[in-house]
């Protein structure tokens, strides 16, 4: 019983270990230029097409009618959206913590591609492993958007499934389903962070390291020749 508990014990330690290695790369990457592209695109585009779909894909139709300009219109102000103009602070929040864990996600993917490309150690199970991580990404943008950024979507595509298996209150369990889509957008978003924020980790650690030692290798070789 006790060793059983000890390897609990052991298990979460790593766990705890790994996670904050994992924040400690996220924040080290802030400091990277290719990080802040990757992130400031995601939040663009991924935070505009969730405050889009917010009231459903009946905004495509809306914008088709509307022309250039009300198009326009509607993209400003669904990007004016994220920083919570004219919605309610429980939507803002919700949509906004799910941008921001994308688009910190996204950034980390892409940073770690191109440190990858700088060490010229992109193999082919490295570069199955970024398509791996861009998958989660993905996956969880679609569940993002279904749960969260539209919930009428996610209304009207799962009440008829859910209907059709457990007959009425099929819109009030849709709904449920919604919540449920949206925490699991963010959990996946969560472990995806940790994996590669370990990797963004690895990499900064490993590239200071190889720094500092050609920095003392060059001072070593000055004092040499003198």
């Amino acid at each position: 019983m006790s060793s059983g508990g000890s390897r609990f014990g052991h298990g979460f330690d790593r766990w705890i270990d790994e996670c904050k290695m994992a924040i400690s790369g996220a924040v080290l990457a802030t400091s990277k230029a290719e990080f802040w592209s990757g992130f400031l695109i995601s939040f663009v585009i991924f935070g505009t097409l969730m405050n889009l779909l917010a009231s459903g894909f009946g905004v495509f139709s809306t914008m088709a009618a509307l022309g250039i300009s009300g198009s326009l219109k509607i993209i400003s102000d669904a990007f004016l959206a994220i920083f919570g103009f004219d919605k309610s602070f429980g939507d803002w929040a919700l949509t906004f913590v799910v941008v921001v864990l994308q688009s910190i996600l996204i950034g980390l993917i892409v940073f770690v591609w191109h440190a990858k490309c700088r060490q010229q150690e992109s193999t082919v199970t490295e570069t199955a492993k970024n398509a791996g991580n861009l998958q989660d990404a993905g996956i969880a943008t679609g569940l993002a958007i279904l749960g969260t950024g539209c919930p009428t979507c996610g209304t009207s595509l799962l009440a008829p499934v859910i209907g059709s298996l457990v007959g009425t209150g099929s819109y009030a369990l849709a709904g449920v389903v919604s919540w449920g889509l949206t925490i699991a957008a963010v959990v996946l978003i969560l472990f995806s962070i940790k994996r590669v924020g370990r990797d963004a980790y690895a990499m900064i650690t490993s590239e200071r390291f190889l720094n500092k030692r050609k920095e003392q290798n060059v001072s070593k070789n000055t004092n040499f020749k003198k």
